[in-house]
């Protein structure tokens, strides 16, 4: 036994010396409430959770009502917190965030005066059956922006302790101003960030206190759902997680193509026009009951109408266990490209499962609601998307994939989106890529995307990515969540290879999902992954402020006509070479080098080419990497 606890202190010790020794080599910089958690224990410098990494969990029990005539929730519900925390708890922080649309607050553009609201109404509050009285003098009660705060409260939550809260509410669903959801029409609701929610208590900023003013969005800890929603009779509802009473409220036809499509392979169509027209869809009552399950997932949403259409499929998520997903989609009849969303979803599932980024749908799953009819653009919740309508497949296309994209990132990885939007945008841009190239080849968004950040690095309103998001408000914020971040993890992927980005990306997945990973854990999971300090590529990509330059310095080739193109890094970024050459024949060639040959800090590469034919104009093109300054690209032959 002496023995063993010896050779335990040295291996204790020898971590603890990998730990200092990597944390001094790291030159990246780490702000002091980051710093107070890897001297904490909570997280690794080697990307890794720390031995002492918590994570504390909500459970919820909700029974709601929607009133469609007034647009209106009533919501009674009852939260179970776990504090895993090593702290004593006594302040509480609850999100009401439709307080966005009440009157007086901070938002961050204009909504429709008919949307102003004196906020969610709260009629009940019970935490560990004490009645919260907001003129107490023995705590304090106040509401700030989007946040309820209960502070000093009498008891304590300990650690490993929780608390129990009840609480009744009601909340006006937006019709005009539907910032990612609303009231599409008297029937038609997608209903989201609609019931009190228990806020989120870290080990790098203890309680969230962040306002959500409009662009930015959420962060919350995991738990379990059990939801009964009430609706008019004919309405059918979707919502997260799995229905439970699917029997006993949808016409016997219906649910037998219900039950058929949660096993085939092809898409069935569950609710016809024909469906709708004879009123059989739903069992007849006045009002029905939804029950819907879900574990393990950080909100609750729901859609429903009384005149959608209804499309679902399976599709075999994990080759390794058979396990499937049922993919659906809903929509009204005649909206253009909707008829294919169903199918759509399944690609996107698909692949997401088995190429990009390769790791089983996590949810047994995936409802694509399309409640805006007029305009495009989407918006992610578990296990559901509020997906608009496009002019045109790729488009259509495009916005299912990214919005199903984000059951990854945030939702499987827990991401803070409203500190770090880069961290879960970027990934779903990057992951649409490769499917809507593949099913649309006309559509590929990458060069668009690079054209744009070659205009606009280098501008003031480019701050560095790593600024957290809900201090970035500038032209650049679509850029600097969605474009930027998306072509660096191309450009990573480009110098490590795909077989070593995959590695990175599965480890930093399967170490963090679940949790709430922060930058510096995905960082240093694919420094310690790729063997080598990456920096040099953080640091200007994601922490500097800069633009990609690449010039054309010189041009020489010799009388066996072996070419050399010198090409200087002008710019602060790494960028990729990609190098294009026109022949006097009027063929052409081009020539690529990853941005990992400047990682040595070299300015000029010597880009050999041997035994060309006679050539008339070397250029560089942008094909990854975006290029700030076009007139030093070209170099004709005299």
């Amino acid at each position: 036994m002496k023995k063993f606890y010896i050779s335990r202190r040295i291996v204790l010790i020898l971590t603890l010396l990998a730990t200092i020794s990597l944390s001094a080599q790291t030159p990246l910089y780490i702000p002091a409430n980051v710093k107070k958690a890897y001297d904490k224990g909570t997280r690794s410098y080697d990307g890794k959770p720390g031995q002492n990494y918590w994570i504390n969990r909500s459970d919820y029990t909700i029974k709601a009502e929607l009133i469609t005539e007034t647009r209106t929730v009533n919501g009674h519900a009852w939260i179970t917190f776990y504090n895993n925390s090593p702290d004593s708890l006594n302040t509480f922080v609850f999100r009401l965030y439709q307080d966005v649309m009440k009157k007086g607050n901070p938002r961050d553009f204009t909504i429709n005066p008919a949307d102003l609201t004196d906020g969610i109404k709260i009629d009940t509050l019970i935490i560990n059956n004490t009645g919260i009285d907001i003129y107490s003098k023995a705590y304090r009660v106040f509401r700030t922006g989007t946040n309820y705060v209960v502070a000093n409260f009498p008891s304590k939550v300990p650690p490993k302790g929780y608390a129990k809260i009840e609480v009744k509410w009601n909340v006006v669903i937006p019709k005009e101003s539907r910032i990612r959801m609303g009231a599409y029409d008297d029937k038609t609701f997608f209903v989201a960030y609609w019931y009190p929610q228990f806020g989120v208590y870290d080990d790098v900023d203890g309680w969230d206190r962040q306002e959500y003013t409009g662009i930015t969005e959420f962060y919350n800890d995991f738990g379990n759902f059990d939801v009964e929603i009430t609706v008019p009779g004919e309405n059918v509802v979707w919502a997260t997680g799995i229905l439970q009473n699917a029997s006993r409220l949808l016409d016997p036809t219906i649910f037998e193509r219900y039950q058929l499509a949660h096993n085939s392979d092809t898409v069935i169509r569950i609710v016809t026009p024909e469906d709708l027209k004879n009123k059989k869809v739903t069992n007849g009552k006045e009002k029905n009951t939804w029950h819907f399950k879900a574990e393990n997932v950080p909100d609750f949403s729901f859609g429903t109408s009384d005149k959608y259409l209804w499309d679902g499929s399976a599709v075999e998520v994990d080759f390794n266990t058979g396990r499937k997903a049922f993919l659906d989609a809903c929509y009204e009849e005649g909206t253009k490209f909707q008829d294919e969303v169903a199918l759509f979803a399944r690609q996107s599932v698909e692949y997401l499962s088995h190429e990009w980024p390769g790791i089983p749908y996590p949810y047994p799953k995936m409802t694509v609601f399309n409640g805006e009819k007029r305009f495009g653009g989407g918006m992610e919740t578990p296990m559901m998307c509020n997906n608009g309508t496009y002019t045109n497949r790729a488009g259509q296309i495009g916005v299912t994939i990214h919005e199903i994209s984000h059951t990854y990132m945030p939702f499987y990885m827990g991401i803070n989106e409203r500190k770090y939007s880069w961290m879960d945008e970027g990934w779903a841009t990057f992951l649409a890529f490769d499917l809507v190239r593949r099913t649309e080849p006309d559509a590929d968004e990458l060069p668009q995307f690079v054209a744009a950040l070659s205009n606009a690095l280098g501008n003031e309103y480019m701050i560095p990515v790593i600024t957290p998001s809900y201090s970035t408000k500038t032209q650049g914020t679509g850029l600097l969540f969605y474009q930027q971040p998306s072509i660096a993890y191309l450009i990573l992927r480009d110098f490590l290879g795909e077989d070593l980005f995959k590695q990175a990306l599965h480890e930093y997945m399967n170490l963090w999902n679940g949790k709430h990973p922060i930058p510096y854990d995905f960082f240093f999971t694919f420094d310690r992954i790729a063997g080598e300090d990456l920096s040099w590529f953080w640091k200007p990509w994601f922490f500097e402020t800069g633009f990609a330059d690449l010039s054309i310095d010189g041009v020489t080739q010799d009388k066996n006509k072996n070419l050399t193109v010198m090409v200087k890094k002008v710019g602060s970024y790494p960028a990729p070479i990609d190098l294009k050459i026109n022949y006097k024949d009027g063929s052409n060639e081009t020539f690529h080098k990853p941005a990992s040959i400047w990682k040595n800090g070299d300015k000029v590469f010597q880009f050999k080419i041997n035994q060309t034919k006679d050539f008339n104009k070397i250029e560089l093109i942008s094909v990854l990497g975006p290029d700030s300054n076009k007139q030093n690209n070209i170099y004709i032959k005299k």
